[in-house]
């Protein structure tokens, strides 16, 4: 948090000041995938299409769920993000998960 004093803490946070989400997956305490969303970028593409937004969003709950069953676990993570499905856990083929 920026520096507040007593009568400000409860206040808004200041327009100018940059606010951040960050998504990351770690794996054995070790960072695997890392993202950071600017939480204006966020508000306007979710003003945009809600909906997409939330499909999407969903996925980064999802994906380590779908991966952490399969083998190559990054790559069908950050396939998972981007396209919604994995690889196939026993061929190269491309599937729903």
């Amino acid at each position: 948090m920026p520096d507040v004093g007593l009568f400000t803490a409860t206040q808004p946070i200041d327009p100018e000041t940059k606010v951040v989400v960050k998504y990351s997956v770690e794996v054995g305490g070790l960072p695997v995938y890392q993202e950071s969303y600017n939480v204006d970028t966020l508000a306007s593409e979710w003003e945009e299409d809600g909906a997409r937004a939330e499909v999407l969003w969903l996925r980064r709950l999802h994906g380590p769920i779908k991966a952490r069953k399969m083998p190559k676990f990054s790559t069908n993570l950050t396939q998972w993000l981007a396209e919604g499905m994995a690889s196939h856990p026993t061929s190269d083929s491309v599937s729903e998960g």
